[in-house]
């Protein structure tokens, strides 16, 4: 029994002993990575540790928060608003130039829309020329005009101003009798210049053309002009002008003409 407190104080040194050696490397660590122990006390505030339900400043590591929520955030963006309302001198802007739209120029007209001027006359010899007129056929929203050939005597010249005078003469009293008529009265006038080139009649016609009818009868005027025309003196095709220019379309719906008016595919009621 007289041993056990020799072994009991063995276990103490042995445990000093254990804990100085753990000190010591501890010691040897903290050199290692350069600690400063006199450095030490700024890690821990000098008012010591307080309750965290009733700290009131901010910790060095805390979470950001809202600049909405800080005192003085509005005298912090005092210095945008100054910059702001200051007024600084600013470079002229330049203004897009507009447009000018003048309605009063008036539209080119192309070389080849130019009555190209008068030409050599043609003459022929007395005899019996065709010219075409209207006769209409069924009633009410079934009538339909038809082309009626007819032969006037020609007493020789020019054949192109004489044709035109016959229709827009018109048919005669007997004629008339008969149901004939004609699309092209007499306040249609032809100019006394054309012009045949390479079998194209250029013919100027006063602008009554233009007025007077419905797109119906302003087809059967022409078909009255290019039946008339076409197939003699070498004329395989009629080309329309009104003060110089050529006519591109005819009355207040906008009839189009080709480039060059042709016989179209028509019947024709001979007399």
């Amino acid at each position: 029994m007289a041993v056990l407190p020799q072994i009991q104080e063995d276990k103490w040194k042995s445990l000093r002993y254990f804990l100085g050696g753990i000190f010591f490397v501890l010691v040897l660590i903290e050199k290692s990575m350069g600690f400063d122990p006199k450095a030490a006390g700024n890690l821990f505030p000098k008012q010591g540790f307080r309750n965290l339900g009733k700290q009131t400043s901010l910790p060095k590591f805390a979470e950001p928060t809202d600049p909405f929520q800080t005192d003085g955030f509005e005298d912090d963006l005092s210095w945008e608003e100054e910059v702001f309302n200051h007024s600084y001198p600013t470079s002229p802007t330049k203004t897009p130039a507009k447009k000018i739209i003048d309605d009063a120029i008036p539209e080119i007209t192309l070389p080849e829309d130019r009555f190209p001027g008068a030409g050599k006359r043609i003459s022929a010899e007395p005899g019996y020329l065709p010219v075409y007129f209207l006769k209409f056929y069924g009633t009410g929203k079934n009538s339909q005009s038809q082309l009626v050939k007819l032969t006037r005597e020609f007493p020789g010249g020019d054949p192109i101003l004489f044709l035109f005078q016959e229709l827009t003469k018109g048919p005669n009293s007997e004629e008339k009798t008969k149901g004939v008529l004609s699309a092209l009265t007499k306040k249609v006038r032809l100019e006394p210049n054309y012009r045949l080139e390479n079998g194209i009649l250029h013919l100027s016609v006063s602008e009554d053309l233009n007025y007077g009818g419905s797109i119906e009868i302003l087809k059967d005027r022409l078909d009255q002009i290019t039946f008339t025309y076409v197939g003699n003196f070498g004329i395989q095709g009629v080309v329309l002008y009104s003060n110089g220019e050529r006519i591109r379309s005819l009355g207040s719906d906008g009839l189009s003409l080709p480039d060059v008016l042709a016989k179209s595919q028509r019947k024709v009621i001979l007399f």
